[in-house]
């Protein structure tokens, strides 16, 4: 199995490869991460943040489109599941 290095984003959703998911991004540490994939082109890491604890399997999502942006630096983007990984 291929390592990788890749941000992740912890969220309350399970997302599965091929799913689309919108976001809102309006905290500035995740709105650092994604201008960084924006900027690389590369995907970040959607892990399940649930039931007190963040889950081992998570899923890569693309940013397919930069939704808006607002003056204050949060933007709205669509990104699309891409692979399932194991932390």
């Amino acid at each position: 199995m291929e390592r990788q290095i890749i941000p992740l984003f912890p969220l309350d959703v399970v997302l599965f490869p091929q799913m689309p998911l919108p976001l809102h991004i309006f905290e500035p540490r995740y709105r650092e991460m994604i201008g960084e994939c924006l900027e690389s082109q590369k995907p970040f890491g959607v892990l399940f943040a649930g039931e007190g604890r963040l889950h081992s399997v998570g899923c890569t999502a693309d940013i397919m489109e930069v939704l808006k942006r607002y003056e204050d630096g949060r933007m709205d983007i669509l990104t699309r599941g891409s692979r399932r990984f194991l932390v």
